[in-house]
């Protein structure tokens, strides 16, 4: 069975594949990678592949503090491969739309 990091390994390069097939897919990429131009291909390709309706996304510390918002609970986290040491792990962002009114 295969660990979670290697199971969003295999699907960004499914979606790598399917994003490049025809026009469409190609544009709808773009649309996404364009609102989030901040983040590294992989990142934008891995955030696409999950959500492709995402309009702003970072890490829940960036939501809580210098955004002054809360994720709600419940909310699925978009996963990320962070491949800074020698073994894959995965790191979380979250969409605008799962954070809600201010952190008090």
């Amino acid at each position: 069975m295969p660990t979670k990091a290697q199971f969003y390994a295999a699907l960004a390069e499914r979606h790598a594949q399917q994003i490049t097939e025809n026009r469409e897919n190609w544009t709808n990429f773009l649309k996404t990678a364009g609102r989030l131009y901040k983040y590294p291909f992989e990142e934008q390709l891995m955030i696409h592949a999950q959500r492709p309706t995402a309009q702003a996304v970072a890490p829940i510390h960036v939501w809580n503090h210098p955004m002054n918002r809360y994720v709600q609970r419940g909310s699925k986290g978009i996963a990320l491969l962070d491949m800074t040491d020698s073994k894959p792990r995965l790191k979380y962002v979250f969409d605008y739309a799962d954070t809600g009114g201010n952190v008090s």
